[in-house]
């Protein structure tokens, strides 16, 4: 085990040190851009501040809009799109989230290929062309997804927990919609969204690829040149601290029970942001290892997993413990939880679990920049939440230095100990 991370920190201190070079378009598009060689592939993710949190109203619009893109453009349909891609050996996709709506492309950097497929990215990007035929498909695939999420009792709990613990913030609805909101979303809403949103000052590009810089801002350039320049969205509001606990249970035909137990969190800016992330990998974000799971699992047997996170957002995330148990055990299991949380908050971390903690998370970054799609995602949260450039280079750096005492003090000052959520999906024994 010694050797295995005496291994991975001599990597890691290898593969953090990526280079990233940061300009603007002269369309006002952001664009971070790292050369990695040996592999002829260069990887683009366009990343929208046009997710559900714009939906306004309209839950479901700004997934629906995502969803279209690369459907039908001005001059080709579907079929000559993907065909045309597959031809290139060209992976082309989307995706949208709460805060960013993305759209990927991985092409081979041979010349007549690479060319080819950024050319009809940029058409297909830039060129959409919403069909009602395509809506009405798609319209009809979420609502099976979202009927079938209602035999989930794992859906359940953590649609409700995004309700409760983001309120009236943009966050709190499913991403996808509700039959209700579906039914109103028209053809002429997804254009006002895409006219809206698809513009070059509200997106970030990222390029990682064995291209030169000179040849990365030419393909920034076609892309976002072929974009309106538009304005960028106005930032969402902080998510509000909750004013007392709120202690939930929605009944359900299962054999176990869903608990969630959490709160409001941080954003990828907040200034605890390294002491609550290795506190956290030892609570609960280190698998079997961690404090949780000996707690809930090695010691009581109260269930197979469980596990902690912070989702950081543009504005505040949430903080999440989260475990599935036997019915019959969901009190104990509650108890142990909230017993466990409230110990971690209030006393310092064991030295030794936080040097294993720091060791660990050093060890394992190696990973994080092992791939080009992984930095891809770097660089893409890195331009989208506005983080420093050195935010991967002096990521171990800022692990080693936290005390057990910074820890500590973090967790006193965002956990609350009175004000969580403890929600519950299952049947009550």
């Amino acid at each position: 085990m010694k050797l295995l991370i005496l291994f991975l920190l001599l990597i890691t201190q290898a593969s953090a040190k990526v280079n990233i070079d940061q300009w603007t378009t002269p369309e006002g598009a952001k664009v971070l851009f790292t050369q990695t060689k040996g592999l002829p592939m260069l990887d683009v993710a366009l990343n929208f501040d046009a997710a559900s949190s714009r939906d306004g109203d309209k839950h479901g619009l700004a997934s629906l809009t995502s969803s279209l893109i690369g459907t039908a453009s001005k001059y080709h349909t579907e079929e000559q799109i993907i065909n045309q891609f597959e031809s290139l050996g060209t992976e082309f996709s989307s995706a949208s989230l709460k805060d960013m709506s993305i759209i990927s492309m991985r092409s081979l950097t041979r010349r007549d290929i690479l060319q080819s497929s950024l050319n009809l990215f940029t058409e297909v990007v830039s060129k959409v062309d919403y069909q009602q035929h395509y809506l009405s498909r798609e319209k009809k695939q979420t609502l099976r997804a979202i009927e079938a999420a209602k035999q989930s009792p794992g859906s359940i709990a953590n649609t409700r927990f995004n309700e409760l613990v983001f309120g009236q913030h943009p966050y709190a609805h499913k991403k996808i919609g509700t039959k209700e909101s579906l039914e109103k979303i028209n053809l002429a809403d997804l254009i006002q969204h895409y006219q809206r949103y698809y513009v070059a000052k509200n997106l970030t590009i990222a390029l990682v690829g064995d291209i030169s810089k000179t040849k990365a801002m030419q393909i920034a350039r076609q892309i976002s040149h072929g974009l309106n320049s538009g304005k960028k969205a106005p930032r969402n509001e902080l998510v509000l601290p909750l004013s007392k606990t709120i202690q939930e249970h929605i009944e359900f035909p299962s054999t176990q029970t869903h608990l969630l137990i959490g709160q409001v969190g941080i954003n990828r800016t907040h200034t605890d942001y390294y002491p609550l992330y290795l506190g956290n990998h030892i609570l609960g974000g280190s698998g079997l290892n961690s404090l949780l799971s000996q707690e809930i699992r090695e010691q009581r047997g109260l269930a197979y997993s469980t596990s902690s996170y912070f989702t950081k957002m543009q504005s505040n995330g949430f903080f999440l413990i989260n475990l599935q148990t036997k019915n019959s055990q969901a009190d104990q299991a509650k108890k142990v939880v909230l017993e466990t949380l409230k110990n971690f908050r209030n006393n310092e971390i064991d030295p030794q679990n936080l040097q294993d903690g720091k060791d660990n998370i050093i060890g394992g970054f190696a990973l994080e920049t092992a791939s080009n799609a992984n930095i891809l995602t770097y660089l893409s949260i890195i331009g989208f939440y506005e983080l420093p450039l050195d935010y991967l280079s002096s990521f171990t750096d800022k692990i080693k230095n936290i005390s057990s005492k910074d820890i500590k003090n973090a967790y006193e000052r965002l956990i609350d100990m009175d004000k969580l959520i403890v929600l519950s999906v299952g049947r009550k024994y």
